[in-house]
């Protein structure tokens, strides 16, 4: 059998083509949008469109309005190695949490999914069990923070845990229940009411009967709220 043998120079062009290649993938997550498992039969939705909206029991990761108890709901799918899902929640979900959830107009729900790989569901329940602490906005903040800074690999369940220190948790109390996995039943009931939605592209934003998939601009989603809003409003 013969032998190839590499130069040390190759392999290192070769890690760097690697590593580029990486990049370019993260960088074309972050502008567009992340794809879900396919559900099966359905083409993919239009990024406004309508939905469904399956209704749970409200969960931790809700962020109930200050304003009152709308009956409209701003339903949000994400999931924490998803570039573009870190790009709406640091641009665009303050800016609707201001005008919309505080002002008391509408409910905002987090529905993480975990659909890109064992790391996603890791994440996705290790915030699950920040919210049992009642950090589940922090955490989250933080885990897009890491996966943004690291290039995606900040989820092993050593970082999830010294994450969870570093905004002052209880490590051990986030371990027991990482480790039992008791979370992923909700990661993997959010995926098929994402999938039930009509989802096919994160982030996914649902209002009312309007879906919108994939990073937009925020004029995007405020015209699909106050188109909502004035339908609720008119007799």
């Amino acid at each position: 059998m013969k032998t190839i043998r590499v130069s040390k120079t190759t392999a290192v062009k070769t890690r760097a083509i690697a590593r580029g290649l990486v990049s370019l993938v993260l960088a074309l997550f972050t502008v567009t949008g992340c794809a879900t498992p396919p559900s099966g039969g359905d083409a993919a939705a239009e990024s406004t469109g309508q939905a469904a909206q399956n209704q749970s029991t409200p969960s931790q990761t809700s962020r109930p309005s200050d304003g009152g108890e709308s009956s409209l709901k701003m339903i949000i799918y994400t999931d924490f190695q998803c570039g573009a899902c870190e790009r709406f929640h640091s641009q665009v979900e303050p800016e609707l949490v201001a005008r919309y959830v505080l002002t008391g107009k509408v409910q905002s729900e987090t529905r993480l999914v975990g659909a890109l790989g064992e790391e996603s569901l890791r994440a996705g329940e290790a915030a699950l069990c920040a919210a049992e602490q009642g950090f589940f906005p922090e955490y989250q903040a933080a885990l897009f923070a890491a996966w943004r800074e690291t290039d995606g690999d900040a989820y092993s369940d050593e970082q999830l845990v010294e994450l969870a220190g570093t905004l002052g948790l209880d490590k051990e109390a986030l371990w027991r229940c990482l480790d039992s996995r008791s979370k992923r039943p909700e990661l993997e009931k959010n995926l098929s009411m994402a999938k039930a939605d009509g989802v096919h592209t994160l982030p996914a934003v649902l209002i009312g009967g309007a879906r919108v998939e994939g990073y937009r601009p925020l004029s995007v989603y405020t015209r699909a709220m106050e188109r909502t809003l004035a339908e609720r409003l008119s007799p």
